[in-house]
């Protein structure tokens, strides 16, 4: 299975749009002031990476009076994983078919009875898109 296929966001990436959600907007020294609470890190590190979620349209950006970019995410984050997650099981289910399904359903009906009617009527609406 091809993994860049199920994963949306490096560590790095989550990280850094964790702050910017939260935030609603940042320019890339806020990003880095907070990352620097949790790791040693460079500032054209959160630069670069900030640079290429902007490039992959995850971000948007747009230059202040002091000419630095603000970024701020294109999706709020429910939003964002919402179409994270539907790419990652439709490639999954790609992948896999049916064996794929069968363990979702086996998965769904493990767990809690009103939560497990709700996933499985979303699954059901899923895969008759």
């Amino acid at each position: 299975m091809n993994q860049k296929n199920l994963k949306t966001l490096g560590e790095l990436e989550s990280e850094i749009m964790e702050i910017i959600w939260a935030n609603g907007e940042a320019p890339v020294r806020l990003v880095l002031n907070e990352l620097k609470k949790i790791r040693g890190i460079a500032y054209t590190t959160v630069m670069t990476v900030m640079v290429r979620l902007h490039d992959k349209k995850i971000l948007t950006r747009k230059m202040d009076k002091s000419g630095a970019f603000v970024y701020a995410p294109v999706l709020d984050k429910k939003t964002f994983l919402a179409k994270a997650s539907e790419k990652i099981i439709k490639n999954f289910l790609a992948e896999y078919g049916d064996i794929a399904v069968a363990q979702f359903v086996d998965l769904i009906e493990a767990g809690d009875s009103k939560q497990s009617k709700e996933w499985k009527s979303k699954l059901k609406n899923m895969l008759n898109q």
